[in-house]
Formats: structure tokens, sequence, C-alpha cells
């Protein structure tokens, strides 16, 4: 009864599994379809019970994930679920494998060409080589050596591509890893991981990178011009314009670029509306390889006009200002009057002193002590004159 119970939710929610085998150190890009995705339903993935942390994108009645580099951590079961009103209504398992080895391995991987942006060109062997190096070639017949390295010894660094902090400094005979990071746009190409004899895995880099003209903040009574450009094209990409909304991704532009009709491997948008998050998807038939955002700044075009606050500010200034020199004429006219009145009575008091020379009869109190120590040290000179 508990396994028929089973098989029907399976029906009911439209059950779907997958299993597939990746290489070690390659992308994987899992995508799952519903027939209809209105805006109130989400489609997410999850792994283990838990919203992947990677790169997920909503396109169409789709939903992408993207697993760069993957390893031993991205087994397991992947869960695309659709939520609506609570409920799932379709679930779908796709169980990943990663071999432990790249023996005999090519794979292509796109990176954005930005400053945060990295990749790692891992190279693990099952048998144990005395000598490893990676080489790469930008264009046919030009293979140069990067780095190199012997069992036991520290990294020669050879090549103009400077290893990345993540990248391998000794060689234990079974891993290693040349880390490139930031990603320039030129750095696309082939790399190769070879022993002293054979080359035994190979990696091709393909670059994008996205650009705003003008480059800077944009007024909103300005035109904006994005460009999506793809370094290298093998057989077919499909590069799309996407506006977003949130995850959710709404075509603007498409275009299928091949290397004998387009010289230039570059989209263009001209935009007439100014949503600020954009991103440039590359897909080869319906796989998404990578995703380059691109987030546009809007500026005011009265930037420069004062604010309320600043006018309050600029106002309470000047009100500050008057105060203070209002004080200041104050405390200068106090200064001056009381100075005034300072030489007012000392001109007073020794005109007084004059006059009491010569003025005789009864005196008060306070005369008498002024004048007894004026006479006090008139009599003491003429003391000493009559000896």
């Amino acid at each position: 009864m508990h396994i028929i119970s089973i098989v029907l939710l399976m029906l009911k929610t439209g059950f779907c599994y997958k299993s597939q085998e990746v290489q070690h150190g390659s992308d994987v890009s899992l995508r799952c379809d519903v027939p209809l995705l209105s805006k109130s339903s989400t489609l997410h993935w999850e792994k283990d019970g838990e919203q992947t942390p990677n790169t997920t994108l909503i396109y169409n009645n789709s939903t992408y994930i993207l697993l760069h580099t993957v390893d031993e951590r991205s087994e397991g079961k992947y869960y695309c679920r659709l939520m609506k009103d609570g409920s799932i209504q379709t679930v779908r398992i796709h169980t990943l494998n990663v071999t432990p080895y790249s023996q005999n391995k090519r794979h292509t991987i796109y990176r954005q060409s930005a400053n945060n942006s990295g990749v790692s060109l891992i190279c693990k062997s099952k048998k144990n080589y005395h000598r490893l190096r990676w080489t790469w070639e930008q264009s046919p017949n030009s293979q140069i050596d990067l780095i190199a390295v012997e069992k036991g010894r520290e990294v020669q660094i050879k090549g103009p591509i400077k290893p990345g902090r993540n990248s391998s400094t000794t060689y234990t005979g079974h891993f290693f890893i040349f880390h490139i990071s930031p990603v320039n746009f030129n750095y696309s190409g082939t790399y190769r991981c070879i022993t002293e004899t054979t080359i035994y895995t190979t990696t091709i880099l393909r670059t994008i990178r996205v650009s705003m003209e003008p480059p800077d903040d944009v007024l909103r009574s300005h035109s904006v011009v994005l460009t999506c450009e793809v370094s290298e094209v093998t057989d077919s990409v499909t590069l799309v314009w996407l506006r977003m909304e949130g995850k959710r991704g709404v075509l603007v532009k498409q275009q299928i670029m091949t290397k004998k009709i387009n010289n230039m491997l570059r989209l263009k948008v001209n935009l007439a509306s100014y949503e600020t998050d954009w991103q440039c998807a590359v897909f080869t038939e319906n796989t998404l390889r990578a995703l380059a955002p691109i987030t546009i700044n809007l500026t005011s075009s009265n930037t420069n006009a004062p604010t309320e606050s600043s006018t309050v500010t600029n106002q309470e200034d000047t009100m500050t200002k008057d105060s203070h020199l209002q004080i200041e004429i104050i405390v200068a006219c106090v200064v001056t009057v009381s100075v005034l009145i300072l030489l007012g009575l000392l001109v007073f008091k020794c005109q007084r002193k004059t006059d009491e020379g010569h003025v005789t009869g009864f005196k008060s109190q306070e005369d008498e002590d002024i004048h007894y120590a004026s006479v006090t040290v008139a009599g003491s000179i003429h003391g000493k004159t009559d000896v």
C-alpha cells in the first residue's frame, strides 16, 4: 500500500528522474522544464533539502542551475520543485556523479571577464607522474608553457598568466591545480595538462565580456547601449540579453553567433527603459553555459540642486554667523564704555588730589585716610631734611 501511494504521488507531481556522470573540474548545467509557469509560481533547485547557492536563472518556462568546477562535494540529488499555493506541483530529480580523475578528458567552460571572476584548471591523476606542466594555446600552433612542476618541488612560473592564490605550490604526484583570477578577455584558448610524454587533460576556455556606453553613471534622459561579446565560437552560440526581475529573465534581444556568419561575436541592445539589472546569457543549443550580469547606475539630472535639508542647514549656518557678529559688536561696545568710565574715574581722582593740597576745614573719614597716607609720606621726607 505504501509503495502504491508513492507511485501515485510521483505520477501526480510529474516526477522525472535522470542520472549524469561528469568530469572532475568541469562545469555542469542542469535544466528543468514545466508546461506553464505563472508569476505566482516559483521554480527552484534544491540539493539535500536546501536551496542551492549556485547561479540560477528562470527563463521562459524553465529553470537553470550552473555548477562551476564540480568535485566530490557536488555529487548528490538535485531536486527541481515547482511551488504553487504552498504545494509541490512538479518534482524532477537529477543525480550527479563526479568521476575522480580527468585522464583523456576534454571539456569547454565559459567565464565572464571581470575582476571577481576565476577558473581552476584541475589535473588529478590516478597514476603517479614525476613531472607535470600546464600549457596555453591562444591560437593554433602557439602553445607556450605557463607553469611546470616536479614531484616534491616548488612550481616554476614560466608564462604570461600568473597563477592565482588557489594554485598548487607543489606537486604530490596526483593532484595539480592552475588557478586563474581575475580572468581577462584575452585569456581565451586551450589549456592542457601534460605529463612527461602525453596530454593528460584538456580544458577550452571561452570568455564573455559585457560593457555599457556611456561607461559611468547614467542620467535617466540619456540613452544607454549594452554590449555582450564572446571571445570565440566553434560551432554556434546564442547570446541573449535579459532584463532581470529577481531570478526571472525577460527576453529583450537574442542572436545566434557562428564563426562563418559573424566576424564580430557581439550583441548590442539600445535601452528605451532603465531597469537597472541586466544579464547576458550564453546558450549552446538548449544548454545554459554562462551568465554575465551588469548593473546600470542611474543618477538624477538635478544632482547639483540643493536639497531641502541642505537649504535649512545653510540658513542655520547664516543665522549662526549673524548671531556671532552681533555678540562681537555688543562685547566691543561694552569694553569701550567700560574703558571710558575707568578713564573718567582716574581723571576725577587725579583732580581731587590736586585740589586737596589747597582746601582746609573738616573732611570726611575717607578723605582723612587718603590724605593721611599722603601726609605721612610727605612728613617723612621733611623729617629727613631737618636732620
